[in-house]
């Protein structure tokens, strides 16, 4: 299993105020993304990305399938407490998204999110999404109101319904897959989604794999294809691949 994690600042914004992890001994991921309208987005995603991989260090995860789940949604929820406490002490009300991925060596394991970053499983070229936006969008597409393209132009697209630090409790999505050999799983922001459409994530991610570039190159090509279309927003990819046949 390679796992790798990469992030900019992007074009425009002056602060990033996303945060990645990648561990590879312990098959985890995250990318979080402080919540730029909130003060203090940038210590929330960093306390959460913290506090996601020390819980996953602690509990000694055994990644599979509805365990891998539990680990994960356990380990948002100590994220959300510690972010929720430290803002009641004094910093003031703040937030971040959160996509964590947990997984085996052979490669079966669990996604959880919260908030609009997002993670796709790429199967030969298939690019699957993994998670839906807790956003005010998403729910508007649900109910028949926006379609896609309308949905990517919309000024409600950036307004989150769930997030770490914003509550007491914290409701998080899961779902467990598995990575057959030669599989890529991507967890990004969305200074990535945002600037790119699926399918030019799709190319790029293909591209990569059939040449002999590495996965970190990979990351670094998204990024810089994130930016080229804007850099509207700081940009943060995990990559994750399971070793070909």
């Amino acid at each position: 299993m390679q796992i790798v994690g990469r992030t900019d600042c992007g074009r425009v914004r002056r602060r990033n105020e996303d945060r990645v992890a990648a561990d590879v001994d312990l098959g985890a991921g995250i990318v979080a993304d402080g919540m730029g309208g909130l003060r203090d987005g940038h210590i929330a995603s960093r306390k959460a990305v913290a506090a996601v991989m020390a819980h996953l260090r602690r509990s000694g995860a055994a990644a599979s399938g509805e365990t891998a789940a539990q680990y994960l949604l356990a380990a948002l929820a100590a994220a959300n407490e510690q972010v929720h406490r430290a803002a009641l002490s004094g910093t003031g009300l703040m937030g971040t998204t959160a996509v964590a991925a947990l997984l085996g060596p052979d490669g079966r394991g669990a996604v959880a999110h919260v908030g609009d970053s997002r993670a796709y499983h790429l199967r030969g070229e298939t690019l699957i999404p993994l998670t839906r936006d807790h956003s005010v969008v998403q729910e508007l597409q649900d109910d028949g109101l926006l379609d896609a393209a309308q949905a990517r132009r919309s000024p409600q697209r950036n307004i989150i319904t769930r997030a770490i630090g914003l509550k007491a409790e914290l409701r998080a999505d899961s779902v467990t897959l598995h990575l057959a050999p030669g599989d890529l799983l991507l967890l990004c922001s969305d200074g990535l989604w945002d600037m790119l459409e699926d399918s030019r994530i799709k190319a790029l991610l293909v591209q990569c794999l059939a040449g002999s570039a590495g996965l970190a190159a990979c990351a670094e090509a998204l990024i810089d294809a994130a930016n080229e279309a804007g850099g509207m927003d700081n940009i943060s990819v995990v990559l994750a691949r399971t070793p070909p046949a």
